[in-house]
């Protein structure tokens, strides 16, 4: 049967074998029309039985209905609607389940033309269906003012017709609504001038016609959209600039792509001056500012008050720009996009994204359109969302050539995977009496659940992920699941960082990143889990090594790590676990090893440098507990670089000292001296002792060419780490004995000079003012003092060293080098181990602290549950073969113990070990008995509390939800929602 567009009757179940085209099955609600008022939902009509052979060949389902509002006087999330249901003998809890179709346009009391989604074979209604199944339509209210009014409604199967690209006629739908073909003024029009300039909105503005304007605008400054809201208000004509996020952000140093409460933050930094300015005016009610970020969300302003507040749209699941980035480079030449190719991309489905946008206007009705505000616009946002997500699949298919834009019937389709968008009116900014910046109100996770945190974290538990985080402005980076906003913004950041590292830098050095946490709090697995999820493309060609430094007892040790990172076939993601440990009894002993690979990508093997290559290092730390308390006593760098002036002036002592020398080797009335050299070595910059003895060891190499070392060790009485004059000790040997030890072998050394320059203010005076060696216990001053064989003061007459250096020069049968001293008054430096610090904060690409699943107290008595329940799932459903998405059937005790017990002694760790001594089996039920006795949990819980929730003499919090609010959002989002209750 060739498929007609032409609505015919649905024939009975044994009639629906064969058929191809669209068919209607319909309800009456009479002359006078029927009514639901206040929060009720009635049943209106029901389909025939469905047979399996239409169910086999179903495309499309469709409501339309002649209906109207009856002037309902509420707007925001309230407005009447009607939403299908799929009636099945016996199964009462599919019974219960809701699918929205459409809303009623609002503020309107004419009988009106409204068309529902077009749910497809790919949506979940649909695949819900089985043979024998009917749908119901239902006409729901919400709100004690809403009212829906409704007359005849037509239920459409479209059968066999997923490659006819003409839909149902329009004008057969609305004959069989008994509406006439077109009804004037029904709808809204909208001049939508598409990309503009100011001068050109503000023209429009002014022209003639009162039809609203929708214009995408650059940034503009504050005082020139003032000017734009003050001439909408002058023409009493409604005005909608979009303004890109991109655009707004791009002149800033803002991170990108993080937290959704961050980027709120982000772009109202940016907006503030512009919406004070508009504020400063009287209430307008014709201006209206739409910030689109990506096609993740959006954010709309109005000016109806004189406030702060706003409303945001967005995918609490996504960052902005997630749909963009999901295209790989190899997509981009199927589509031949070169250059800015991303750019390219968002272009194509902005134009998609505004379509969707103006249609959603379009269908508003005259009166409401000229009242426009939130209500409507949040439908037009949400819309325009929506299309250009279905259009990126049909336009441009991942690993395919790119397709024609799809028209609005097409983009009128609902798809198997829309996104759940959350709506939440933010009061965006409290300016404090004494505030220097902005404070913001609550955090975005309280207004976007439709449930306390206690609740979502009972049902992450229970129910898995699934059941909250649609709702939940987090991050999922393979088994990694959070949703605090610090984890987020940091676990983004790094993941953004290594995409672009990857993708673009081919610099021959490692992309370093740190991690901090409380001890056991998951520090190693969340960073592992999001490099997984953001190289999975690659996963074959990622090695991943772990050396945790409180367990290597030599540098030797470390090297051979080196080695073995520099070696591997791969790219290698490196986890250097505790890496600010103490060694050989300095604090951060080990972290000036990692300064020559993290700064040039080399690493010492003995006096050659190897080069590391690319890769991925992960320092995790183990001393502190987030990045603020790590880098706490540098947060102030002024004082970790010398000014010019207080550098002391090396060159110009080591020239005068080589001329000396030079001449003196010339003198004709001995023979010609060994050829002069000279080696610089800077011990402020020498941060292990390898360093020292490759110095040592070039020393001995020039020797045995036959010329005569100059060495000059500058800044030699710099600090060692945290020990003064740590280094004096290592010079000892060479200076009296003429050796160095090399792995513990003696190394001869030879004749050469060392000039040991001052650099730092521990020798000031000297030796005029005398020495406390006391003040430096350990550093062996006395044994360096009396090993010296002259000194200068800077700016004296270096003549003064003549005869010790002719002394020198003349005796063949010294063979170890001779010592000079040269000392000036010097300002104090930076400490080296705070300098190392620096130059380590300096290479980090990212960072991140985890907070673990313990309450921090304060505000997070509130939040640590979700943590813990992300925490616990993950570990039931990797380690405890826990389904995932199944239901974890466990008594309330359990619950309640696991839950909300405030601490753990050891984080992640503890809660592990809990699990791992109780009895679990994911076919049963978890019961009390089922955990560990209070002797074995001892070691991980001594909070009285567990045992109370266990034995249930202490209750748990209230867990509550609103189920309006999650309605609301199922509704929009075509997803089930259910009806405990049908009046």
């Amino acid at each position: 049967m060739a498929a007609v567009n032409v609505p015919q009757p649905l024939p009975q179940n044994d009639g629906q074998i064969g058929l191809s085209g669209f068919y209607y099955d319909q309800g009456d609600g009479g002359d006078q029309g029927g009514v639901v008022a206040g929060a009720q939902t009635r049943i209106w009509f029901t389909s025939n039985e469905l047979s399996g052979a239409l169910l086999e060949r179903l495309n499309s389902l469709q409501l339309v209905t002649s209906s109207d509002d009856n002037e309902s006087t509420v707007a925001g999330a309230n407005r009447p609607w009607f939403e299908l249901s799929i009636y099945r003998r016996g199964d009462e809890a599919l019974n219960k389940l809701r699918w929205m179709s459409h809303e009623n346009r609002f503020m309107t009391n004419d009988r009106e033309y409204h068309e529902g989604r077009i749910f497809t074979e790919q949506t979940e209604i649909i695949k819900t269906l089985r043979a024998g199944d009917c749908i119901q339509v239902h006409a729901a209210a919400d709100h004690m003012n809403s009212r829906n009014q409704y007359y005849k409604g037509t239920l459409v199967f479209g059968i066999n017709v997923e490659n006819n690209v003409q839909p149902a006629d329009v004008p057969s739908l609305r004959a069989l609504l008994g509406l006439a073909r077109e009804i004037p003024n029904a709808a809204s029009t909208v001049e939508n001038l598409g990309n503009s300039t100011a001068d050109q909105v503000e023209d429009r503005i002014r022209g003639n016609g009162g039809n609203p304007i929708v214009s995408r605008l650059r940034c503009e400054s504050a005082d020139r959209i003032a000017t734009l809201a003050n001439a909408s208000q002058g023409a009493e004509k409604n005005v909608l600039l979009i303004i890109d996020a991109d655009d707004l952000l791009r002149s800033t140093n803002a991170d990108r792509r993080l937290s959704w409460g961050q980027t709120v933050e982000n772009i109202w930094r940016v907006m503030e001056e512009t919406c004070r300015r508009i504020g400063e005016q009287s209430t307008n009610n014709y201006f209206h500012l739409l910030i689109q970020i990506g096609f993740e969300g959006a954010i709309y302003k109005g000016f109806q008050t004189q406030d702060t507040k706003a409303h945001l749209i967005y995918e609490p699941t996504s960052a902005e720009g997630k749909l963009i980035r999901s295209y790989s480079d190899n997509d981009m030449r199927y589509f031949g996009f070169n250059g800015d190719k991303w750019e390219k991309l968002k272009t194509e489905l902005m134009v998609a994204w505004e379509r969707g946008l103006v249609f959603s206007l379009k269908e508003e009705s005259a009166r409401s359109i000229a009242d426009l505000g939130i209500t409507q616009i949040r439908d037009a946002m949400m819309t325009g969302i929506r299309w250009s997500r279905r259009c990126a699949p049909i336009m441009f298919p991942k690993g395919d050539t790119q397709e024609a834009m799809p028209t609005n019937d097409r983009m009128k389709l609902e798809s198997g995977s829309e996104p759940v968008l959350v709506s939440v009116e933010l009061d965006l900014i409290v300016q404090g009496q004494n505030a220097q910046e902005p404070t913001f109100k609550r955090p975005l996770v309280l207004d976007s659940l439709p449930c306390s945190p206690k609740k979502a974290a009972h049902d992450i538990l229970k129910n898995g992920f699934d059941s909250v985080l649609p709702y939940m402005p987090g991050a999922r980076f393979h088994n990694l699941v959070t949703a605090d906003r610090g984890e987020v913004d940091g676990f983004r950041k790094i993941a953004n960082t290594v995409e672009e590292w990857y993708r673009y830098n081919r610099e021959p050095k490692p992309l370093s990143i740190a991690v901090f946490g409380q001890p056991g709090s998951g520090k190693s697995f969340g960073v592992k889990e999001v490099i997984k999820d953001t190289l999975y493309a690659d996963r074959d060609n990622i090695v991943s090594l772990e050396y945790n430094l409180s367990q290597l007892q030599h540098e030797n040790e470390l090297q051979r790590a080196f080695e073995a990172i520099r070696t591997t076939r791969g790219m290698p993601i490196v986890f250097f676990d505790e890496f600010d440990s103490t060694f050989q009894g300095r604090q951060l002993g080990w972290l000036p090893h990692f300064i020559k690979p993290i700064t040039r990508g080399v690493y010492k093997d003995g006096a050659v440098e190897r080069p590391l290559g690319r890769g991925i290092y992960i320092f995790i730390g183990g001393t502190k507990t987030s990045y603020e308390e790590f880098f706490e006593d540098i947060s102030d760098s002024s004082g970790l670089v010398r000014r010019p002036e207080e550098t002391p002036d090396f060159w110009r002592s080591e020239k005068h000292f080589t001329a000396l020398l030079d001449e003196m080797n010339r003198n004709p009335d001995r023979t010609s001296g060994p050829t002069l050299t000279s080696i610089n070595l800077d011990i402020s910059e020498v941060y292990q002792y390898s360093d020292l003895k490759d110095t040592f060891s070039q020393v001995q190499s020039e020797i045995l060419s036959g010329r005569l070392p100059l060495v000059f060790f500058r800044n030699f009485d710099s600090d060692f780490g945290d020990e003064k004059l740590g280094w004096l000790k290592y010079f000892l040997a060479p200076m009296q004995d003429g050796e160095y030890l090399d792995n513990s072998v003696r190394c001869p050394i030879g004749r050469a000079i060392f000039f040991f320059e001052q650099g730092t203010d521990h020798f000031n005076g000297f030796p005029e003012v005398g020495f406390n060696s006391e003040d430096f216990q350990g550093a062996k001053v006395p044994d360096f003092v009396s090993r010296l064989r002259g000194h200068v003061k800077h700016e004296i007459n270096y003549d003064y060293l003549y005869n010790v250096l002719n002394w020198y020069l003349k005796s063949q049968t010294v063979n170890k080098p001779l010592s000079i001293g040269v000392f000036r008054n010097c300002q104090r430096p930076p400490s080296q181990r705070l300098r190392i610090k620096k130059i380590f904060k300096d290479n980090l690409a990212g960072h991140v602290d985890i907070l673990g699943p313990s309450s921090l107290g304060g505000e997070d008595e509130t939040y640590f549950v979700i943590r813990r329940a992300m925490l616990l799932r993950s570990m039931l459903q990797r380690n405890f073969g826990f389904g995932e998405g199944k239901f974890i059937d466990m008594d309330s005790g359990v619950l309640n113990a696991l839950l909300f017990t405030p601490r753990v002694l050891h984080g992640a760790r503890s809660l592990e070990s809990i699990l791992s001594m109780s009895e679990l089996n994911p076919d049963d039920k978890i019961k009390k008995g089922d955990i560990c006795t209070e002797d074995q949990r001892m070691l991980h819980v001594n909070d009285p509390d567990f045992k109370a929730y266990l034995e249930g003499t202490k209750s748990a919090p209230a867990t509550t939800r609103n189920e309006q609010h999650y309605a609301w959002i199922e509704r929009k989002s075509g997803r089930s929602y259910k009806r405990e209750v049908q009046h």
